[in-house]
């Protein structure tokens, strides 16, 4: 009688995996605002996400207590897309651990490059304007007069972040222990510094400082049409964003087939003075 799996158990495997994967890969997308949802979206729907922008002015001995104050709301409109990325297991995978767990991150590093690449798809000279730093890659550094134009460039906001090309990161990473850590208040962006592959938007983007208001994102769950599927909802709780896990056999060819999916949109928030683009020369 041939070995048996039961799907459960690889399922909760390979959620596990991908959860530690998604949440370093997508840290990023802490940088903007958002409205993630379990929601069942079908592909094409839109999502209003609201904005907030300012509040009223704050009160010193106030005589009376009934005041809503005057918070600024608006909202931009996102656009989901069914983002899926399907990958087979086969009998040798499954009884492999190493060999499932290379599966899970290598895929999941594709669904987050593809998340990311919607994600920062508005990042454009046409909606935030020419770039403030045209500095060639290799020469941005602590000490090359880039990072303050950036940080100036986006001074208005209260929690500034800066994503960067690879290249560039590796000029900014600490030389020691002691040296200065790229976290929360590095170089004055109260959001750190972070670093990303590629850039969904415009071409030879190398990396941008940006406001949360800058940019929005949505997401929702897609729809399963059958009830024979395998199926985890993983939870990125430092983000608030879910990705649907699936695993199915298909007769059709004789396969177990797994999926992440996720319904994901994004688009320009406020785009005066939230984000200052880098674009080398």
């Amino acid at each position: 009688m041939p070995n048996t799996f039961d799907s459960a158990l690889v399922a909760d495997s390979i959620a596990a995996q991908t959860k530690t994967v998604l949440a370093k890969r997508l840290a990023p997308l802490r940088l903007f605002t958002s409205d993630y949802s379990s929601d069942v979206k079908k592909p094409g729907e839109t999502v209003n996400v609201q904005i907030t922008s300012a509040t009223a002015s704050t009160q010193v001995n106030p005589t009376t207590f009934n005041s809503l104050g005057g918070t600024t709301s608006g909202k931009a409109s996102v656009t989901l897309s069914h983002i899926y990325q399907p990958f087979g297991l086969s009998y040798e995978d499954m009884k492999n651990g190493h060999r499932l767990e290379r599966l899970a991150q290598i895929n999941a590093d594709a669904l987050a490059d593809k998340i990311w690449q919607v994600a920062t798809a508005p990042v454009t000279v046409a909606n935030f304007g020419a770039a403030k730093v045209t500095t060639a890659e290799g020469s941005i550094n602590s000490a090359s007069g880039d990072l303050p134009k950036l940080w100036a460039g986006v001074h208005k906001s209260m929690r500034k972040g800066l994503v960067v090309s690879p290249v560039i990161y590796s000029n900014l990473i600490p030389t020691s222990t002691t040296a200065l850590n790229l976290g929360e208040g590095a170089y004055g962006f109260e959001n750190g510094v972070h670093y990303a592959t590629s850039f969904g938007g415009e071409t030879d983007l190398a990396g941008f400082a940006c406001s949360e208001e800058a940019l929005v994102m949505a997401s929702a769950m897609p729809a399963l049409n059958s009830n024979s599927y395998e199926v985890q909802t993983i939870v990125l709780e430092q983000l608030g964003l879910s990705v649907m896990f699936t695993l199915h056999h298909d007769t059709s060819v004789r396969a177990d087939i797994a999926t992440y999916e996720v319904m994901f949109g994004a688009s320009a928030g406020l785009t005066d003075g939230t984000m200052a683009l880098i674009i080398p020369n």
